[in-house]
């Protein structure tokens, strides 16, 4: 039986908290600044044009939600793909090795797990549609960085099995079984790329609402 979702999904959208730390980026982000200013990267970075050249990039990845999820605060594994197309060749800062590419793709995520100690069973599918913008800055041949940010369409679908008709209250929220929900959702990644050879490499992404690793192709 459907639940009435007009004070549960108002409830839910104001209870999402996006639970990376910043602390933790701003760590990570700075570790990979630091390799920026190495001898070898600082002069990479400052040749203008010196990266390879790519009509687009295509990015296979495992996907590990941690922010935006189910009401029952769960972690989600999943997969997802990136198709990322050049904008701006050399720039938008010219005296230096960079790039700007719009980024676009779809990503999955599954939750399973007890509802908040509620004594049955939830689980959850997320899909992620995001659009947005990534600026790379070549470091050297192989270590790129870059951030992405832009919006992103979140429809999730979960069911909770209540062991039979009517509802429960779960947080002051009636669960009466499957539901769905739809929201456009602020999305922001910070990205490293590691080159193999010229087309092909490995990528990592953390932020909000995932961490992604995967697999890219330069086309």
């Amino acid at each position: 039986m459907a639940i009435d979702t007009s004070p549960t999904t108002s409830a839910r959208a104001r209870t999402k908290v996006a639970r990376v730390s910043p602390l933790l980026i701003a760590v990570l982000f700075s570790a990979a600044l630091n390799g920026a200013f190495s001898t070898a990267a600082s002069a990479q970075i400052r040749k203008p044009g010196a990266h390879p050249s790519y009509a687009a990039e295509l990015d296979f990845h495992l996907v590990w939600q941690w922010s935006d999820e189910p009401w029952w605060n769960d972690e989600g594994i999943g997969v997802g793909v990136r198709g990322s197309i050049p904008l701006l060749d050399n720039g938008p800062i010219e005296t230096i090795n960079n790039n700007l590419a719009i980024t676009f793709g779809l990503d999955w995520a599954h939750f399973d797990g007890n509802c908040e100690r509620a004594g049955f069973e939830c689980d959850a599918n997320d899909f992620w549609i995001p659009l947005a913008v990534q600026w790379n800055f070549f470091l050297s041949s192989v270590v790129s960085l870059y951030p992405e940010l832009g919006l992103a369409f979140q429809h999730s679908t979960w069911s909770a099995d209540v062991g039979g008709p009517g509802c429960v209250n779960v947080r002051g929220f009636p669960i009466c079984g499957d539901d769905d929900d739809t929201d456009i959702e602020l999305v922001v990644w910070l990205g490293s790329r590691f080159n193999v050879s010229d087309d092909l490499a490995i990528t990592l992404r953390i932020g909000r609402p995932s961490l992604l690793l995967g697999v890219s192709f330069l086309l």
